[in-house]
Order: C-alpha cells, then sequence, then structure tokens
C-alpha cells in the first residue's frame, strides 16, 4: 500500500483527526540514498539541515502517536532514492543502528512502532525504498546524534557480498538552538556521480520482512 504524501499524510494509518496529528517540525530534510559502483552513499540533500530542533507540543496526541505526548519530537529526516536503484532479486535495502545518543527514541512513520533499537526492537530496519520520515524523539533536553550503516541486504538483513555499505549521522537538539552545520565525514565525503532525479528505489522480488537479531 502507498504511503500518502500530503496534507494530514501522519495521520491516516492511525486512529487520529487530521486536528490531532503530531506536525513535522519544519521543512523536509532527506538523506539522499544512491548506489553508484556497489556502493552505498548517503548525503543530504540540504547540509545546512543535517541538525534539526525536536520540538514540543502542548497537545497531547491519541492512539499510536501517544508514544510522542510529554518529548521533544520531529520527522524531518526523511530516507529518499536518489534515482532509480535496481538490486539483486530477494534483497533490500537496510539501515543500521551504529551508535545513539541514549533516550534518543525512533518510531515508525505511519505506525509509530519503535524501531532502530527503541524500546528493545530490532537495531535492524528494513527500508522500503519509498520517501519516509520516521520519527524521534526524547524526553532529554540537549544534543543527541544517531549514526546509521546503510547497506544492501538479503532476505534476513544479511549484508551482501559485493556490496560496501554507507553511513550517516543525524543530530538533534532539544531546547537550544542548533549550533552551526554539521556535515557528514568519512565515506560520505567520496566522490558522488551527479544528482539524478529522485524516483523511487527498484527491488527485483518481494521481500519478506526482517529478522529480529538474536
Amino acid at each position: 500500500m502507498k504511503r500518502v504524501i500530503g496534507f494530514c499524510a501522519f495521520a491516516y494509518a492511525t486512529s487520529l483527526g487530521c486536528g490531532a496529528s503530531p506536525t513535522m517540525g519544519g521543512p523536509m530534510s532527506h538523506l539522499l540514498v544512491t548506489l553508484f559502483d556497489n556502493q552505498v552513499y548517503v548525503t543530504f540533500e540540504s547540509p545546512s539541515m543535517s541538525t534539526v530542533q525536536l520540538q514540543a507540543s502542548s497537545e497531547s496526541f491519541d492512539g499510536a502517536a501517544s508514544v510522542l505526548n510529554s518529548s521533544g519530537h520531529n520527522s524531518q529526516f526523511g530516507w529518499l532514492a536518489n534515482g532509480f536503484i535496481s538490486l539483486p532479486g530477494s534483497s533490500g535495502i537496510y539501515v543500521r543502528t551504529l551508535e545513539s545518543t541514549p533516550r534518543l527514541d525512533v518510531y515508525s512513520e505511519s505506525g509509530f512502532d519503535p524501531i532502530l533499537g527503541t524500546d528493545g526492537s530490532d537495531d535492524l530496519w528494513r527500508w522500503d525504498g519509498t520517501m519516509t520520515h520516521n520519527w524521534y524523539s526524547s524526553r532529554l533536553k540537549g544534543s543527541h546524534t544517531a549514526r546509521y550503516e546503510v547497506f544492501v541486504g538479503d532476505l534476513f538483513g544479511e549484508p551482501l557480498a559485493g556490496y560496501s555499505p554507507g553511513q550517516v549521522e543525524l543530530s538533534f537538539t532539544y531546547g537550544e538552538q542548533p549550533r552551526g552545520i554539521r556535515y557528514p565525514g568519512g565515506d560520505l565525503q567520496s566522490p558522488l556521480p551527479a544528482p539524478g532525479a529522485l524516483g523511487a528505489l527498484g527491488v527485483l522480488g518481494v521481500m519478506a520482512g526482517s529478522r529480529r537479531r538474536r
């Protein structure tokens, strides 16, 4: 089922009405995922938006979105394919948490399910290739970061031989203004092909859900 992008986009899969939906927190900040010569790259579409602010709300949300109550939250960061990505059959793109500030929580875009290590969830999350804005939240004021590995994996989330992963670090502030611009380092400074038109992720075959790590 396709995700709905636009007004009330984050209410469609919950019992929330449009008036009770949490807000994104600002303009979209896309994380562009590129696959070039079997190397995954993740870059910020707007490097000046590599740090965003968790916004507190005076409203209480009902249903699944209630996990954001009494916290600062934000969903500006969105995973987005940079051009058309063609993958081998029975494979997909995965995101794995490498490091994360304690008490920084992550929830799925539409269902508000804990992901990427939140509340004991798997630290591995399968991205379906569509533009996806997950929710980040914290009840602890200050600065927060999350660093991820992004790789091509098989049906079980195991990295495929012959493909090199990329990394990206996201930064958040809560209760203070962002201090300057943070740029990703390491592999993310490697030369990239000229960005193409943003498109959907092309995957050959239908994938099963990723298994939980034991």
